[in-house]
């Protein structure tokens, strides 16, 4: 009761303090009145009794702040009139708070802006029930396993790895999968489920789109408590063989799509030409378990033929047949060392027994349980180590920005030398003095993250716009501002204000009063110590802004170069005027064996239309990113002495199309793909007969795939070496065989503008057949730059924060110099009219100026001699420690630096002596 009543007489005292302070008055007279009574009772006349009663109390103006600062509404009206007169006299200074304002914003909403992106792709968790109990299965074993058939997905965490040391990944067969989910001791739900290998084609009223969606078990929804908006989800009996096939789409999809048609319920759409039925639309905000790869569609495993023709229908149930990746729920009180001791056991006994088995016992199989609360990880894979690496840069940034608030601040500070004078001698105590700068310093924290949050709005949609435009052009990255964010926010713009203002605040309540007080002594003697001591506080800051400023313009330097090494390289073939683009032929009715004739038919067509050069097509395109390797041999050699090799099937005409030399024997003629028999011909790089050969002749020598002893392969040419898959990576040894029917993607060379022939293009596949769809149309050098997307990213905006740092270091150093210039005007005339030339004043003011810039720099590229090895695995032909990059920086600041040196320097020179004399 006594806390309650604590309160509510604080508040009354807020918010009626004429009242409060009368009944205050009445109290205090009364208690004179009685106490003077007592004096009269002794005989004395009662004025003379009150005026001794006043002179016993002390003054009752003291007596009455005493007991209003008893309580914590005391507090809370200092603070109120802190802020109001913080208010004021920032008002009154319009262009210093403009400028701290828009410097700390900028700080602040950078760091906010990459913050939001950190939060989105690698903090935000699943929008399930209970995420945290969620964890994805991955086995781990000495070797690798013994399989038929293999799928393994990029999503798994830690990634897939198969090597001789060890191996691991997430895919399993689906008697491992029956097995684990019919176990419910430590799993309250486990669901399957296979990513997908590319787009599906939604047909619904005749008008189709492409989409993304997941093949799942029955229990997928269930055991992510995943609810539908409309109709219902998947359930167990509609993942049953033969169970009429029904699909989900999502919440996202279905209001873009289908503009949020209740009605689309329970009727058929097409899925690859493939009737299913929408049983109904998930839960709003559900988009997958991949952070920023949303899915528009889930289909049950059981409905999946036709849309996805990976896993044969015979090989599905096989133990030594791994395809499908598995998530379970994590029964409450169970903890994940638990249920890892549990689902090993049954694992182990599952792949090391019987005459199917996976792995011998003495491999040790075993299950780990990463968490699977923020999803699968193939987006925060891409970006957590830009991200991170940008957040340091923003991070500098905010560093440079309270460095040149502060230093602006304490130059404020020695004109409100006289204030804070004025203030000491009516009473105020150092504490207040130091509390009242600090509100200031944290109000203009708090404008500045307010405008923060609006430039990180700004910035992070933009760079979210960036990144999904980037890569595979699937990612959709929501940074919208959430709680964490504006915590995120706050939090800052605090740190910010007490860091920016403490060294202005300190000195501002050491003011010594007498000397402050008098004008011309102020003055003098400020100007004085400012000419013996060289460098003072705010020196110091500017040095600590240049310093920082090296840091990231030596990075931004590094990531530059990088980028620019990666696009010099040299690729081994020609990618200028070159379209790729991809077909689909699912819907013309031709088989699989039949797709070799039509790719042949499709690629003589195209040499026919104008403008066309060559054309070819291969399994995957150079550059893509996606590769293919196997194990090749010297047949009459060793099984052991196999070598993992690079592969690509080509089809006739690929080397000359993109431009690969061929330096001895042949390439590949018609009659190669017609030919079905052993050995067949195969084409290998130098890199390849370098590695097998050495200094032999590779041409007509036999090769064997894998373990076989038979020859599969016979070299019938060599050509120049070609980086394949990444522009980073090192040429391996690659071996170029005759396509056989499988799915692939066309090369075109063109003698004009390849995007000119994508309607030409279009019309030959019409012609051949309606139902050919062209897809996933661009240029080598797209493909290229797309391939780059990551280094350009962090090109770019390290380039932009860099850009940022630099300008911020030299506003510093301009303000500074501009402050000492307006503080010794009266010396700069002393000394003009003691016969100084205009030479002398600039060579002073550049002079310190220079000074300041190279005590920065110094101190910048020592740091960054440490910091930049940090960035080693991210950069390309060219080391951490790089001599040029370092030269080109520091020389880029000391310009720009003189430069913000001059204009201070200039001012300085036009001061009149007469008038400089007369100056105060």
């Amino acid at each position: 009761m006594s806390l309650l009543r604590n309160i509510a007489s604080g508040l009354r005292s807020l918010f009626r303090k004429e009242q409060v302070s009368q009944e205050l008055d009445e109290e205090l007279n009364g208690f004179l009145e009685m106490a003077a009574e007592e004096k009269v009772k002794q005989g004395m006349s009662r004025n003379d009794a009150l005026r001794a009663v006043r002179l016993e109390r002390g003054n009752l103006e003291v007596t009455k702040e005493v007991v209003r600062s008893a309580g914590w509404e005391s507090f809370v009206e200092n603070c109120w009139q802190d802020l109001r007169f913080a208010a004021r006299m920032l008002r009154k200074s319009p262009g210093f708070t403009t400028v701290a304002v828009v410097t700390l914003a900028l700080g602040i909403g950078a760091n906010t802006a990459i913050f939001s992106l950190i939060n989105t792709v690698i903090l935000r968790m699943l929008p399930v029930q209970n995420p945290e109990q969620l964890v994805v299965l991955r086995w781990t074993a000495r070797q690798n396993p013994g399989t038929r058939n293999s799928y393994f997905w990029g999503s798994c965490p830690g990634e897939n790895t198969f090597s001789s040391s060890g191996a691991s990944s997430c895919s399993f067969s689906y008697p491992v999968y029956e097995q684990i989910q019919g176990n419910r001791d430590v799993f309250s739900g486990v669901f399957g489920f296979v990513p997908p290998s590319g787009v599906t084609e939604i047909t619904v009223n005749g008008q189709t789109s492409q989409a993304r969606g997941d093949f799942v078990s029955g229990n997928f929804f269930s055991t992510l408590g995943i609810d539908a908006a409309v109709g219902r989800v998947l359930g167990p009996l509609d993942d049953i063989r033969g169970a009429p096939p029904v699909v989900v789409i999502s919440y996202g999809y279905w209001q873009s799509r289908f503009g949020s048609d209740p009605s689309l319920v329970g009727k058929t759409i097409l899925l690859n030409g493939i009737p299913f039925t929408l049983s109904g639309v998930a839960a709003r905000g559900f988009v997958g378990l991949e952070t920023g790869v949303p899915r528009q569609f889930w289909v049950a495993l059981a409905s999946r033929y036709g849309i996805d023709d990976r896993f044969p229908k015979k090989r599905e149930t096989d133990p030594k047949s791994v395809w499908m990746q598995m998530m379970a729920r994590l029964e409450p009180g169970v903890t994940i060392d638990q249920a890892k001791a549990a689902i090993s056991t049954i694992f182990a006994s599952n792949v090391t027994s019987g005459p199917d088995a996976l792995f011998k016992p003495e491999l040790q199989p075993r299950i780990e349980l990463p968490s699977a609360s923020r999803g699968f990880a193939s987006l925060r894979q891409e970006f957590s180590q830009p991200l991170f690496v940008l957040m340091t840069a923003v991070s500098l940034i905010l560093l440079i920005a309270c460095a040149n608030v502060a230093g602006l601040m304490l130059a404020r500070a020695v004109v409100r030398d006289k204030e804070m004078a004025v203030r000491f001698a009516l009473g105020a105590g150092r504490r207040r003095i130091v509390r009242q700068l600090l509100t200031e310093s944290l109000m203009l924290a708090v404008a500045g993250g307010g405008l923060g949050i609006v430039f990180a709005y700004w910035g992070a949609s933009s760079l979210a716009q960036i990144l999904a435009s980037s890569g595979e052009g699937t990612w959709e990255i929501n940074a919208k501002i959430d709680p964490r964010m504006l915590a995120f926010t706050v939090g800052v713009s605090c740190l910010v204000g007490i860091f920016s203002g403490l060294a202005p605040a300190l000195r501002g309540s050491g003011v010594d009063v007498i000397p402050a007080l008098s004008e011309r002594g102020s003055k003098n003697k400020s100007s004085t110590r400012g000419s013996e001591r060289r460098f003072g506080l705010g020196a110091a800051l500017v040095v600590a802004q240049i310093a920082v400023s090296i840091l990231v313009l030596s990075g931004a330097g590094l990531l530059v170069r990088t980028l620019a090494n990666l696009r010099n390289t040299n690729t081994g073939f020609d990618p200028r005027n070159i379209l790729l683009f991809d077909i689909d032929a699912r819907l013309t009715g031709n088989k699989e064996s039949k797709l070799g004739n039509l790719y042949r038919k499709v690629q003589r067509r195209l040499v026919s239309v104008p403008g066309v050069v060559s054309a070819s097509y291969s399994s995957t395109t150079l550059l893509s990113g996606a590769d293919m390797t196997t194990t090749l041999r010297v047949t009459d050699a060793p099984v052991q002495s196999g070598v993992n090799v690079d592969e690509l099937p080509v089809g006739p005409d690929f080397f000359q199309t993109m431009g690969i030399p061929a330096l001895a024997g042949r390439t590949f003629l018609g009659a190669d793909y017609e030919e079905s028999g052993k050995p067949q011909p195969i084409v290998i790089n130098q890199s390849f007969a370098r590695r097998f050969f050495g200094k032999q002749k590779p041409l007509g020598r036999v090769l064997s795939e894998g373990d076989t002893k038979t020859p599969d392969y016979e070299i019938v040419g060599i050509v120049g070496d070609t980086k394949y898959d990444s522009l980073r990576k090192k040429i391996a040894p690659t071996a170029y065989l005759p396509m056989g029917p499988e799915p692939g993607s066309f090369e075109i060379r063109t003698a004009m503008n390849p995007r000119a022939l994508i309607p030409a293009v279009r019309q030959v596949l019409a012609e051949l057949d309606s139902n050919l769809v062209l897809l996933n149309a661009k240029t080598q050098i797209e493909q290229i730059d797309q391939g780059l997307y990551q280094e350009r990213l962090l090109a770019s905006l390290s380039s932009l924060f860099a850009a940022l740092a630099l300008a911020l270091a030299c506003i510093g150093l301009y303000g500074l110099l501009s402050y000492e210039v307006t503080r010794r005007t009266h010396e700069i005339g002393v000394r003009m009219a003691m016969g100084a030339e205009q030479r002398n004043v600039l060579l002073l003011v550049v002079g310190k100026g220079i000074a300041l810039a190279v005590f920065g720099i110094t101190a910048g590229i020592a740091a960054a001699l440490g910091v930049t090895r940090y960035l080693e695995a991210m950069l390309y032909g060219v080391k951490p420690i790089d001599p040029v990059t370092f030269v080109c920086v520091a020389t880029l600041l000391l310009a720009v630096a003189v430069a913000a040196s001059y204009l201070p320097a200039r001012r300085a020179m036009r001061v009149d002596p007469i008038v400089a004399l007369r100056y105060q």
